[in-house]
C-alpha cells in the first residue's frame, strides 16, 4: 500500500524528470495528422498509439473496424481488483481555412505556454495524459492498483461509425467498473467540470429547390426564391424557443430534483459570457442558466446558404440542423418527426437528409464513483463542479447503453482552447495536471 503523502512526493519527483519527454509525446502526436473526415493520417497515426502503448508494456491489439481501427490495450486481469476502461479518440477535426492559422496546424507550436496545433487539445492531450499516467504508475510508482482497458477509436469526429456494434459484440469481453474519460473544456471561469451524461444530437439537412436553375433578380415579383422559402420554412420550425415539430418534446425524461439542485448551485457566468462572446445569455428572469443549457433540447441552424452572391432569384437553398437531444429523444425519431412535419406544412419541394446521430445519456448523480472522482479532481484542481449532462454530444451512450456500465468524465482543456476551430491549443501546465488526475484516479480507484 502507498500512503497518498508517498504518491504526491513521488509525482512531484517524475514531474520534474519527466516533463520534457511527457511534453515531447504530446508534440509528436499532435503532428502526426488523422483528419477522420478525409482519411488523411488515420493509419498513420493509429500505429504510432499502438506503438508507443506497446512500448509502456500494455497489450495491445489494433482492430480493423470500418472506416478506422480501434486500438484496444489490456493491463492486468486481476479479479480482485477494480476494472477501469478508459477511453479516448485520436481523430481531429478539418483543418479548415489555413490561412487563419496562426502557425501550421500539424507543426506543433509552443506560444505563451499553450501548444497549438490541430488536436492539441481535442482529444489527444487526454490520450497521451492517460498514457502517461498509466507509465508512472508501472514504472515509477511500481503498482497499477487497478486492471485497465485502453479503447482509442479513430472516428469519433465523424460519428464513431463502427464503433457501436464493436462495442456489443465485446461487451462480454471488456466488463468493466468504471469508464473514464476527458474530451473538452472546463467552464468560463477555468473551472473543470466532472460531467456525467451528455446529450445526444441528430444532424440534418435541408436541400430546398424552386426552379431548374437561378433567375435575373428582376424576376422576383414573379418566379420562387429559394432562399426566402427557406427562411419562411425555418421560421416555422421554431419559434423563439420552441420547436413547433410535431411530437418533438414526446418522452423526454425531466431532469431529478437532485440534478435541478446541482445546476442551481453551480456559480454564475454571466460576466464571463459577455467577455469571451460578446453577448449574454438568453435567460429569462424565472429560468436558470444552467438548467436551460444542460436540459433543453436544441434547434440549431449551423448553416444556411442560397446562391453566390449575384443579382439572381436562387433556384436552391441549403441549411443544416444540429439538434441537441435529452433523454428520452432518439436521433432517427426526431429525424422523421422533422420530416413529416415539414411534410405537413406543404414543402414537397424540401429533401430531408439525416446524417448521423448520437443518443444521450447519463449516469446517476448518486453513483457511487462520482464522490470518489471528486475528491481527486479537487485534490488536483481546488474548486470544480458538476454537471449531470453536459450540453455538448459525446459517444457516452457507448458506455451506459451499449456496455451498460457507468461513465464519468472529466473536462480539463483551456476554456478557450479553440476546439474545431483555427489556432485550436492547450496550455501545458493543463496537459501535465492532466497526467496527474488520471494517476490519481486510478490510484485512487484501485485502493478504494
Amino acid at each position: 500500500m502507498k500512503a497518498k503523502q508517498e504518491f504526491d512526493k513521488m509525482f512531484q519527483e517524475s514531474l520534474e524528470k519527466n516533463r520534457e519527454s511527457w511534453i515531447e509525446d504530446w508534440v509528436r502526436l499532435v503532428r502526426q495528422p488523422s483528419v477522420s473526415a478525409t482519411g488523411e493520417g488515420v493509419i498513420d497515426c493509429c500505429c504510432l498509439i499502438a506503438g508507443k502503448m506497446k512500448e509502456l508494456g500494455i497489450e495491445t491489439e489494433i482492430h480493423p473496424v470500418e472506416p478506422y481501427p480501434v486500438i484496444v490495450g489490456r493491463f492486468g486481469k486481476d479479479p480482485e481488483k477494480k476494472t477501469v476502461l478508459i477511453y479516448a479518440h485520436y481523430d481531429v477535426m478539418p483543418t479548415g481555412d489555413l490561412s487563419l492559422w496562426q502557425s501550421p496546424p500539424f507543426e506543433p507550436s509552443v506560444r505563451d505556454g499553450k501548444l497549438y496545433g490541430r488536436g492539441s487539445a481535442d482529444n489527444k492531450s487526454p490520450l497521451m495524459a492517460h498514457l502517461e499516467a498509466f507509465d508512472f504508475l508501472n514504472s515509477e510508482l511500481g503498482e497499477v492498483p487497478v486492471n485497465i482497458i485502453f479503447v482509442f477509436e479513430g472516428c469519433e469526429e465523424s460519428g464513431s461509425v463502427g464503433l457501436p456494434e464493436f462495442l456489443q459484440a465485446h461487451k462480454d469481453e471488456w466488463k468493466a467498473d468504471l469508464v473514464f474519460f476527458s474530451d473538452g473544456p472546463k467552464n468560463e471561469k477555468n473551472v473543470p467540470i466532472i460531467a456525467l451524461g451528455a446529450k445526444g444530437v441528430v444532424s440534418i439537412d435541408l436541400i430546398l429547390k424552386t426552379m431548374k436553375k437561378d433567375a435575373h433578380s428582376r424576376f422576383a415579383p414573379v418566379l420562387p426564391s429559394a432562399a426566402w422559402e427557406m427562411v419562411e420554412l425555418l421560421g416555422k420550425l421554431k419559434t423563439g424557443d420552441h420547436v413547433n415539430v410535431d411530437g418533438f418534446y414526446d418522452g423526454i425524461v425531466p431532469p431529478s430534483a437532485q440534478e435541478i439542485e446541482i445546476l442551481k448551485s453551480l456559480p454564475p457566468v454571466e460576466k464571463e459570457m459577455e467577455e469571451i462572446y460578446g453577448a449574454v445569455p438568453c435567460v429569462n428572469e424565472n429560468e436558470d442558466y444552467y438548467v436551460k443549457l444542460n436540459t433543453t433540447p436544441t434547434f440549431n441552424i449551423r448553416q444556411l446558404h442560397s446562391g453566390e452572391g449575384a443579382g439572381v432569384v436562387t433556384s436552391q437553398a441549403y441549411a443544416s440542423l444540429d439538434i441537441r437531444l435529452v433523454e428520452g429523444q432518439e436521433p432517427e425519431a426526431i429525424y422523421r418527426k422533422v420530416a413529416a412535419y415539414i411534410r405537413k406544412l406543404g414543402y414537397e419541394n424540401v429533401e430531408v437528409q439525416m446524417k448521423g446521430g448520437v443518443l444521450p445519456s447519463k449516469t446517476p448523480v448518486d453513483h457511487e464513483y462520482v464522490p470518489v472522482i471528486s475528491q481527486v479532481t479537487k485534490e488536483v484542481y481546488g474548486d470544480y463542479v458538476v454537471y449531470p449532462c453536459r450540453p455538448s454530444t459525446a459517444p457516452d451512450f457507448l458506455w451506459t447503453k451499449v456496455m451498460g456500465l457507468p461513465a464519468i468524465q472529466v473536462r480539463w482543456s483551456d476554456p478557450d482552447s479553440d476546439n474545431h476551430a483555427p489556432n485550436e491549443h492547450l496550455s501545458i501546465e493543463e496537459y501535465l495536471k492532466g497526467i496527474e488526475l488520471t494517476a490519481r484516479v486510478l490510484w485512487t480507484l484501485g485502493k478504494n
